[in-house]
């Protein structure tokens, strides 16, 4: 089975964006216990002060489906609700066998 990785954009509300990486955080705890999540980073926007990006990686879409149906993630959208600016842009991919990064 392919991986899959995941590159979303949360936009916070101005001036929110550490209080969005802190609700981000929460769930750290529960991707540290699922199996399937190899990767699963923040990353600030330098050009962006509100913006913040996930990069996530899964050992197959069954780990995807379960990391986003997990307890963790239900609890997480209600933390982040009022800290977004709109919706979340979500972008889901396939790794290629191209030498890269390994972690």
């Amino acid at each position: 089975m392919a991986k899959i990785s995941s590159f979303v954009k949360l936009s916070a509300q101005p001036g929110k964006r550490g209080e969005l990486l802190d609700a981000m955080r929460t769930m750290l705890p529960a991707v540290a216990e699922e199996p399937g999540t190899e990767v699963y980073s923040f990353h600030t926007d330098s050009a962006d002060e509100n913006a913040l990006w996930i990069f996530e990686l899964y050992t197959d879409q069954a780990a995807l489906d379960a990391h986003g149906s997990s307890a963790a993630m239900v609890n997480l959208f209600g933390l982040l609700g009022p800290l977004l600016d709109g919706a979340p842009l979500m972008v889901f991919a396939t790794p290629t066998d191209a030498e890269g990064l390994t972690i």
